[in-house]
């Protein structure tokens, strides 16, 4: 894995590892730790609210210095990442089922 850091949207991210299959949960349970960052504001819909900066996952991935990964660590905030279709979402790798919370 590639870690060296680079920019986008105005931050600076760091790869950090791929998913990790079936230990890590299906399509559900890891969608579970995925949540809008709206502190960061990195969206392609520039009506929506919090929006700060543009967000399109191609540019995401050609700017990345590892096109595999999956999770990255932004440098300015120290949270973790997850590149989704329409916006960058926050991830909680250590989020369990049992935790309500709505970050």
């Amino acid at each position: 894995m590639n870690e060296k850091a680079f920019e986008y949207g105005g931050y600076h991210f760091t790869p950090h590892r791929k998913f990790r299959g079936k230990s890590e949960g299906d399509f559900f349970a890891v969608n579970k730790k995925m949540r809008t960052d709206w502190e960061l504001g990195l969206f392609s819909d520039r009506s929506r609210k919090g929006y700060k900066t543009d967000y399109s996952y191609d540019d995401f991935y050609a700017a990345s210095t590892d096109k595999d990964c999956d999770i990255f660590r932004c440098e300015e905030t120290g949270r973790l990442y997850v590149p989704g279709a329409n916006e960058l979402f926050g991830f909680n790798a250590t989020r369990n089922k049992d935790r309500s919370d709505a970050r």
